[in-house]
């Protein structure tokens, strides 16, 4: 029976104030399992308490794990938890946490290569500079440090690898050298934060003119790191602004905004009438996805891009890069353009804020965005823990 699968999961990074994508959908997948009847199980760290605002409504046990290092509690305190509670299968989903002496089966979630990714763009010529201009830091996927080493067990050990996008699923397969069959997709999906009804016009502009919003104007959503091309973004808006002056760009970004960021947009001569940059906002995104134009990112290449998701779900046409998995979520619904080309993208950005452009793309994004859910998530990963536990001959 289904209802009697106990699965395990790894919570710690639901610490975290406001949740990213890699939180949201740990969120979202447990708390549809839940309702298929499966028991879950949260495992963190008992030194790092979980944020209570992320699992009050989960429905599932939790468990503190006392332990000397991270490392310790992955690799010795939890496969000794999973030995005692007799756990049919364990589940990684924040692209760690592998116990490679895990007396059950391994399910481990991977949502992005970023630095396998990153090096193959430079090293082809579609960017410019080395690799650390993207990332922070270098990257060279031949490598041998301890941590590497790790990853690449964790990576032989675990059952199956599951991905968030075909994108995501075939860069696994070609920089990891993981076998096609041991990797299968999973779309994320919206958070019920954005099925909500949207606030009366009224009340949303008052928090608007709180936050210091005014419309119209341009929205990104996503993280301040040098691979999200915010500083190209930047130069885009600089130029639609030179036809559309009373335009506005609102950057709700997370963790924390370099001051690089804000001396980019005073060079451009962008100040705080034109620009607007947040951190961590949580319950007002859905305020600020309803009243926007257009959402736009210039990230070069997204694994799934779960904020363009958000956006089409609350009916806001989206912009996004031809690298990566943009176009896979967006579909029709959204416009790719060339994240190098920021004129060609300012010209994109003109064209869409159009009314009639604006209302087409919009009805399209809302049928686009209804494609992805939990429930149809929920289901395939539970006939992936199937498949794997012997239960069904196939999983989808």
């Amino acid at each position: 029976m289904i209802s009697n699968l106990h699965i395990g999961f790894d919570a710690r990074h639901l610490t975290s104030k406001v949740l990213r994508g890699m939180d949201r959908y740990t969120v979202g997948l447990i708390s549809e399992l839940v309702n298929q009847g499966v028991q879950v199980t949260l495992f963190h760290r008992a030194c790092e308490p979980l944020n209570s605002i992320h699992i009050k409504n989960l429905k599932c046990n939790i468990i503190g794990l006392k332990d000397y290092s991270g490392l310790h509690w992955e690799q010795v305190v939890l496969p000794l938890a999973l030995l005692r509670g007799k756990f049919d299968l364990f589940h990684a989903p924040a692209e760690r946490g592998v116990p490679l002496f895990a007396p059950c089966p391994v399910v481990f979630t991977i949502h992005s290569v970023t630095g396998n990714s990153y090096y193959n763009l430079v090293q082809s010529g579609l960017l410019p500079g080395c690799v650390s201009d993207y990332l922070g830091y270098d990257f060279n996927p031949s490598r041998n440090s301890f941590w590497d080493y790790l990853f690449r067990l964790q990576l032989l050990r675990a059952n199956y690898i599951i991905t968030p996008s075909d994108f995501c699923r075939s860069e696994v397969i070609r920089f990891l050298n993981v076998h096609p069959n041991r990797v299968i997709t999973t779309h994320l999906a919206a958070h019920e934060q954005f099925e909500k009804p949207a606030r009366p016009k009224d009340e949303r502009d008052t928090l608007l003119k709180t936050l210091g919003i005014k419309k119209p104007y341009l929205l990104y959503v996503g993280g301040y790191e040098p691979h999200k091309n915010v500083a190209g973004l930047l130069e885009t808006f600089a130029i639609v602004k030179q036809t559309h002056p009373d335009l506005m760009l609102v950057i709700a970004g997370s963790k924390f905004l370099p001051e690089s960021l804000r001396q980019k947009a005073l060079a451009l001569n962008l100040h705080t009438d034109d620009v607007l940059f947040l951190v961590d906002v949580t319950d007002e995104l859905t305020d600020l996805y309803d009243s926007a134009e257009l959402f736009v990112t210039l990230s070069w290449r997204e694994t799934f891009c779960l904020p363009a998701l958000e956006a089409m779900k609350r009916g806001v046409p989206v912009i996004g890069s031809q690298w990566g998995a943009f176009s896979e979520v967006a579909g029709d619904a959204g416009q790719v353009i060339n994240p190098n080309d920021y004129t060609g993208t300012a010209s994109t950005i003109l064209q869409m804020l159009k009314p009639e452009k604006r209302m087409s793309l919009s009805d399209l994004a809302c049928q686009q965005a209804r494609k992805f859910n939990w429930e149809r998530t929920g289901k395939e990963t539970l006939n992936l823990y199937k498949s794997l536990l012997g239960l069904t001959d196939k999983h989808s």
